[in-house]
């Protein structure tokens, strides 16, 4: 038996995000708590529909875009990622995915999960067994954070009236879950755990690194997940996916300037940042205005507080920490992830509903979604090829302020979530790695990329 480790990995979900003890787990995503146009619960149609939601039936639905697709520029690309393999390494899949999702887009027959089996010793207190491989992608007790990381990467059905989309709309998610929730009977009651070791993270990425060989297109893990210290186990699980041809994308962490997680901050992967949009809940938070609204096609243009751009650097979103040793490079490029809208439960509830979240947990799934709209195109490019073609399309080469994010301090005033409140953020030069990430530029950019630039 192995004690249980007094702090489990933390979960960037939400400002400014949670470390996972052993014996509490909380988060605070906000429900979409919309009375005025749909009912945001699922479980009442789902006997009924998930049968013809199995066939795919999501084809008579309405396409609408929310902003965060709309603020990337995807309507300005047609690549879809066909053909590329995303792995959410995550909580699995709810058990209602097939309602939410294609069936052409889970392979869900390559679905993986691992755990520890955890229980109470007198002796000992909380103990874990050996790392499970059996234990299923399917989420139970979890959290459907990974369910709302795979919404932002294909889309999703809402309640059957409408189909929002993903910016990969068409890349194939292979759900693996590396983090789990336990419930655990204590001489002092039920102990409800969340989270992940370095074993259940470690073996996940080793696996999709094993598989890529044997599938048929690209490979990309997304990990929007993270902890407050470098583990030697999974950068060398990271290491050897990459030299594997794997492409792998990080959230970057929610804890400010307090800085960066890990994996995130580790030089060899790309990590990403959480941006959101100036106006989104000056849009009606309640109503769903907020979040299907035509954004500016230039993003440099007055906005309703009378800001000079509609992009800001969210204030939870991590930035490297010089005293921690942590460098300017280490953070690569910024995403939207602010106020995300998506299938989701809280851990420990069967209560499944579309909720905001936000954290850089968000923001890493437009990112690597982002890499398989390139990899579509070019297969071949490898782990340095599109973080070079990332970091660079961010930037903007010149241009960024142009595209509408300033690569120098500033103060952005931002809608609260209470009406008519407003409140102040503001960055400094690196914070926010290159700079902000839209699909059309990186295509550009692919599209004029030398290997071994």
């Amino acid at each position: 038996m192995k004690k249980v480790y007094s702090i489990l990995l933390m979960i960037c979900i939400i400002t400014p995000g949670f470390i996972m003890f052993t014996n509490t787990a909380s988060s605070q995503p906000t429900f979409f708590n919309s009375q005025e146009l749909y009912d945001n619960n699922v479980e009442p149609m789902l006997a009924a529909e998930l049968e013809a939601s199995a066939v795919d039936n999501y084809k008579a639905l309405p396409n609408v875009s929310p902003w965060w697709v709309d603020l990337v520029d995807k309507e300005n690309v047609d690549n879809d990622g066909e053909g590329v393999y995303i792995a959410v390494l995550d909580t699995g899949l709810l058990d209602l995915w097939p309602f939410f999702f294609s069936q052409g887009n889970i392979a869900w027959e390559l679905g993986k999960g691992f755990t520890h089996d955890v229980s109470w010793d007198d002796e000992y207190g909380l103990v874990m067994s050996e790392l499970r491989d059996d234990r299923g992608y399917i989420t139970d007790l979890a959290s459907g954070h990974g369910t709302h990381v795979t919404s932002t990467i294909i889309g999703y059905n809402y309640n059957n009236y409408f189909y929002v989309d993903g910016i990969a709309p068409k890349a194939t998610i292979i759900p693996v879950l590396v983090l789990d929730a336990w419930e655990v009977d204590s001489p002092y009651g039920v102990l409800q755990l969340s989270g992940g070791t370095d074993e259940m993270i470690s073996a996940g990425i080793y696996y999709i690194a094993d598989l890529a060989d044997e599938l048929d297109g690209p490979v990309i893990i997304n990990m929007s997940l993270g902890g407050p210290n470098p583990t030697p186990m999974i950068e060398e699980a990271i290491n050897y996916a990459i030299a594997n041809g794997v492409i792998i994308v990080c959230s970057a962490g929610n804890e400010g300037e307090a800085g960066m997680g890990y994996p995130g901050a580790y030089d060899q992967v790309i990590s990403t940042a959480a941006c959101g949009w100036t106006e989104t809940l000056y849009r009606s938070f309640w109503t769903g205005e907020g979040w299907i609204y035509d954004v500016p096609e230039e993003l440099n243009v007055p906005d309703v507080f009378g800001n000079e751009y509609q992009v800001y650097l969210e204030d939870f979103s991590s930035r490297p920490n010089a005293a921690l040793g942590q460098k300017h490079h280490q953070l690569d490029v910024m995403a939207p992830g602010a106020w995300i809208v998506g299938p989701y439960k809280l851990s420990f509830s069967y209560d499944v509903r579309y909720y905001y979240v936000s954290g850089t947990s968000m923001s890493a799934p437009h990112v690597s979604a982002i890499a398989a709209l390139i990899l579509e195109d070019y297969p071949h490019f490898d782990q340095k090829d599109i973080e070079h073609i990332l970091k660079i399309a961010a930037g903007g080469v010149g241009q960024n302020m142009l595209r509408g994010f300033p690569k120098e301090a500033t103060n952005v005033y931002v809608a609260y979530y209470i009406p008519g409140y407003v409140y102040l953020v503001s960055w400094e030069q690196h914070d926010f790695g290159r700079g902000f990430l839209q699909c059309d530029e990186a295509m550009f950019y692919a599209a004029h990329y030398k290997v071994g630039h």
